[in-house]
């Protein structure tokens, strides 16, 4: 007789186990597996202990634990995962109870407020990425002295600071068919109608740099009936007609 009761206990050593122990760990180490910390584990196994009976919850257990390939993300166990199985059971009282325990354990929520955070981040990285990254130049024509010198501004390289107007130019000679190799970074003060030479570089006909010299400081008044003056009226005087692109 006693034999007989042995091997009845051990037959159901499960059921037994889920009624003297904590049933709320019948599922709850499955969960660790879908991208659930052990504090939200403990809490939606603790709601679904008070929800599901032991024998629904070794069956979501076992479910759970079949899992081989998430079925919302390819590279790894997702919480949606978890709605799945509870979803395919097909006792409808295992998903109304883990719908629930996420409601009140907060790990949608969680997992939502986190995704929105990375998406935010790399939104905010995306726009400084793009901020610091250089403009392709943009020369427009400003026109020619009565030397027939020409002079044209890269406007996407155009800073106004105040009174101040900073961008890079380039020259062309009287009677050549295109600019010079040498762009020149000038700071144009509209108030005190100076221009101040900062840089120069040498450019490339494809805009490659191969020298680059900075100036000191060494604001100069503008002359009249010179390409500076076109550079200045063209960034300081206001109604001037717009530039033709060069």
């Amino acid at each position: 007789m006693l034999l007989a009761v042995s091997a009845s206990l051990a037959g159901c050593a499960g059921q037994v186990r889920d009624y003297v122990g904590p049933r709320a760990q019948i599922v709850a180490p499955e969960l660790l597996r879908f991208g659930v910390n052990p504090l939200q584990a403990r809490c939606l196994g603790e709601h679904l202990d008070r929800a599901l009976a032991p024998r629904q919850l070794r069956m979501f257990a076992r479910a759970l634990g079949s899992v081989r390939q998430s079925y919302a993300d390819p590279l790894r166990y997702t919480f949606p995962d978890v709605m799945w199985v509870a979803n395919a059971m097909g006792d409808a009282a295992v998903p109304r109870a883990l719908g629930a325990a996420d409601a009140a354990c907060g790990v949608t929520q969680a997992l939502d407020f986190a995704r929105q955070t990375a998406e935010a981040e790399a939104a905010r990285r995306r726009r400084t990425e793009q901020a610091s990254a250089p403009r392709p130049p943009a020369w427009l024509n400003l026109g020619a002295a009565p030397s027939g010198q020409a002079i044209a501004v890269d406007a996407s390289t155009l800073v106004r600071d105040g009174d101040q107007r900073t961008a890079w130019f380039r020259m062309t000679d009287p009677g050549a068919a295109a600019p010079s190799d040498n762009a020149y970074l000038l700071r144009v003060d509209c108030a005190r109608r100076t221009i101040d030479p900062k840089a120069r570089e040498r450019r490339s006909a494809a805009g490659e740099v191969s020298e680059h010299v900075d100036y000191p400081d060494n604001p100069l008044p503008v002359e009249g009936g010179t390409v500076m003056e076109i550079a200045f009226l063209s960034l300081c005087t206001e109604g001037q007609a717009r530039p033709n692109p060069g």
